[in-house]
């Protein structure tokens, strides 16, 4: 540049900036209603912000199935346990069983509940059942306290009947190793007859009745009859089972490798409290398993528990090596019904079931040594044991047992064609005897 022409630059530069600061300050001078330009974009911007939330206020997001339940309260796994009483657990694990210094059982003087002359509800474990001594109040969940004989709860007793239920006592009941918490109450005389004949024995109780979808959907929540299975279809869901068995068997092995050489690992340990193959032979074993070389066996239970009113399939799965159980899994598949025929009459379909969801859990407690020897001696492992429609939308909860390593379980799960969504803490039980509670 040009010496002569740098005083024209440097003076156009100077002119610049002094045209921009003028128009800032002319604007955060503007004197207008609201304040300075700046501040009425601030406000412009909260404005809306407040109209937005005023719209979502008064046009608010439909309730989802899940929000309904939740919103209505914890759901307890209630079980039968005579012709006008049903019992219900509403906090597990309280204390040991066998605590020498069990405020529950011993600061003061519980008394034995007659045992009904024919137990029913096995799987609950519920048949032993105690009254606490009134002095012993203050050591109990809040949940106990605050409720009171003669209080009204829901019980969900199957999908098309509700009843109420009127609290009589709270309880202890012994749940393996421990103490649980919870209440006997008694159904009303005019729903004796229905509770009666209710066919399952298990449960769901809320202190709050579920506020129903709207509009109301009413479709059909059931179990069908045995489904009569094609040739061509079992084969189909064969493949599919033993597809997903190796990706999920690749996924347990991958993590068992991975966790091996952590401190404290015992995988290639073998003693009495852990009689199970170490992790050599396992590993050993999921070979055999990817190359075709387990015997699959497998049952299939069909249910309706959707608006499309297309059967949902539950089937359990176990495959095993030399006679002993070496892989265990739940699937759920969604049939292909023939719309001609009544679901509780049509086979399933030619058409090839598609699975939506599986669960393997019990394989990797095989393999870690947590569970017991007699677990995939049946497919017993997991069982549907009742199907509810609480906010009647269509959709299905289900109250499910299931075995998981030492305890047994029983839940209740919201079905969605992509998981079981779990709904509270579920019911649990050890399956140790109450000898071996004691130290020795």
């Amino acid at each position: 540049m040009r010496r002569k022409n740098r005083k024209w630059v440097g003076l156009a530069v100077i002119l610049y900036l002094g045209v921009m600061w003028s128009a800032y300050r002319w604007a955060i001078d503007q004197r207008v209603p609201e304040g300075n330009i700046f501040v009425r974009i601030e406000r412009e911007g909260v404005r809306r912000l407040a109209e937005e939330r005023a719209q979502q206020e008064k046009n608010p997001p439909k309730p989802t199935g899940e929000s309904r339940l939740a919103a209505a309260g914890p759901a307890y796994i209630a079980a039968r346990y005579d012709e006008t009483h049903v019992v219900f657990i509403v906090s597990t694990n309280t204390e040991s069983r066998f605590s020498s210094s069990s405020p529950l059982m011993r600061s003061a003087t519980p008394t034995k509940v007659s045992a009904p002359a024919r137990p029913v509800a096995p799987l609950a474990g519920l048949q032993e059942l105690w009254e606490p001594d009134s002095q012993s109040l203050h050591f109990f969940p809040k949940i106990i306290q605050t409720t009171h004989p003669g209080d009204r709860w829901t019980l969900s007793v199957s999908p098309q009947l509700t009843i109420p239920v009127f609290i009589e006592r709270p309880i202890i009941a012994p749940t393996g190793c421990q103490l649980a918490l919870g209440f006997l109450a008694s159904i009303p005389q005019d729903q004796l007859s229905a509770f009666g004949v209710a066919p399952s024995d298990y449960f769901a109780v809320r202190r709050t009745a579920v506020e129903p979808a709207d509009p109301q959907v009413h479709s059909r929540i059931a179990e069908l009859s045995a489904p009569k299975i094609p040739a061509s279809t079992a084969k189909q869901i064969e493949h599919q089972l033993t597809e997903r068995m190796k990706q999920e068997l690749a996924a347990i092995d991958t993590g068992l490798i991975a966790n091996a050489g952590s401190p404290g690992a015992t995988a290639n340990d073998v003693s009495p409290a852990n009689p199970l193959p170490h992790l050599k032979e396992w590993l050993h074993a999921d070979r055999a398993l990817a190359a075709g070389e387990g015997k699959l066996d497998f049952d299939v239970h069909s249910y309706l528990l959707t608006p499309d009113s297309v059967p949902r399939l539950f089937v359990r799965a176990r495959w095993t090596l030399a006679g002993a159980p070496v892989f265990l899994m739940t699937a759920w598949f969604k049939d292909s019904p023939n719309s001609n025929s009544p679901p509780d009459t049509k086979p399933v379909s030619d058409a090839q079931p598609t699975l939506l969801f599986a669960d393997t859990s019990w394989s990797k407690s095989l393999r870690e040594g947590d569970a017991p020897g007699s677990l995939g001696d049946t497919l017993d492992f997991q069982t549907v044991l009742n199907q509810f429609d609480a906010d009647q939308d269509g959709w299905a909860e289900l109250l499910i047992h299931s075995y998981q390593g030492s305890s047994t379980s029983l839940a209740l799960y919201l079905y969605t064609d992509k998981a079981l969504a779990p709904m509270k803490t579920p019911l649990t039980r050890d399956t140790q005897s109450p000898e071996s509670c004691v130290d020795p």
